[in-house]
């Protein structure tokens, strides 16, 4: 059954990839799973599909740089040099020679397999580094323009200007004013009824007002287990908390709160109603607040100096993508599924 049941799934170049390389890589710490992205009522057969076509994907596009690094023209005698330096190097770094050779055997592997493994790790590099600008060519020429004009600098800084992207705007140390709450919720299906979750939550106010206790301890005690800890907090921007609070309590009380409110505060007891009929009372504490902070001018040095490396990244990512898809495009990749998805994930020309 084991022999039989691990079939090839798809040939990139004149390598084959099967059934148990997939599931291998499935479980490696550098898998990037794809289901977060996926809905979350997704069924299970459908979900370890999804897993199986990504491990393909990022199986296939790793076997492309390295076959990739081999076609690069570089010579023999260079690439065995390098080879054997980071040989030598893995012994240094283990300890010498004896510790080595148990690190090999407790990967299963032997000098001549783990130096075949260096080799596809040297070639994947070599032609990632190649594609960048990292290095020079076969050629003795870097043929990538690595250079950051000017005018590309500010437009960069003008977008983030303008960007509600919370990442981006960070990049011209641009950052809104934020809110830090703690929210303790009652359930009335928990308490039983919703006149018993009200009372609850106006008693947890007034003990909390009378200084005769901790938020957090009438959180552990009371709330559902998944508003409980981390789950009780929320740090968010003015405006998302805005809107959150506007969304789940319409009315006055929670604008009026959040608007005037001082760090240690609490907000009235406000109710929120399911559409299934369960009803929810929650009491606010707000934990403090900080101030809107304005974007770094464009003249700064070290923000020119900041934007320069996120465009020098983002344009990486971009010339191994379309590297990637174009050796896709030359390279025999048997599953035309993945062979068009590496085509595409090239993006435009």
């Amino acid at each position: 059954m084991a022999r039989f049941s691990n079939a090839h799934e798809l040939v990139v170049g004149d390598e084959v990839l099967t059934t148990d390389d997939l599931k291998q890589a499935l479980a490696r710490p550098e898998f990037e799973d794809p289901a977060a992205s996926l809905p979350q009522d997704i069924s299970p057969a459908d979900l370890f599909n999804a897993r199986l076509l990504a491990a393909a994907v990022q199986q296939a596009t790793a076997q492309l740089k390295i076959q990739g690094g081999q076609s690069q023209g570089f010579d023999p005698e260079l690439i065995e040099r390098a080879l054997a330096g980071d040989f030598e190097r893995q012994i240094s770094v283990r300890g010498g020679p004896v510790p080595f050779a148990d690190f090999l055997a407790g990967l299963g592997l032997n000098a001549d397999s783990f130096r075949a493994l260096l080799r596809r790790k040297l070639m994947a590099q070599v032609w990632t580094d190649s594609v960048t600008g990292g290095m020079a060519g076969a050629t003795g020429r870097v043929y990538v323009d690595r250079y950051i004009r000017p005018g590309t600098l500010y437009r960069r800084y003008k977008d983030d200007l303008a960007t509600p992207d919370a990442q981006r705007a960070e990049e011209i140390g641009r950052r809104p004013a934020m809110v830090s709450l703690k929210r303790l919720v009652i359930s009335s299906q928990k308490e039983g009824s919703e006149r018993k979750a009200l009372q609850l939550a106006e008693a947890c106010r007034e003990f909390l007002l009378s200084g005769a206790g901790s938020f957090d301890d009438l959180v552990d005690q009371y709330a559902p287990e998944d508003q409980k800890g981390e789950g009780s907090r929320l740090d968010l921007t003015e405006q998302e908390a805005s809107r959150l609070l506007r969304s789940l309590h319409p009315g006055p009380l929670s604008a009026e709160f959040l608007s005037t409110g001082a760090p240690g505060d609490l907000s009235p007891v406000l109710r929120f109603s399911q559409e299934r009929g369960s009803s929810f009372f929650l009491v606010y504490l707000l934990e403090g607040r900080t101030e809107a902070v304005g974007a770094t001018p464009f003249r700064d040095f070290e923000l020119q100096r900041a934007l320069r490396g996120a465009i020098s990244e983002e344009n990486r990512d971009l010339r191994v993508r379309r590297g990637v898809s174009d050796l896709a495009r030359t390279t025999r990749v048997s599953d035309r599924n993945v062979r068009e998805i590496l085509i595409r994930e090239g993006g435009g020309r």
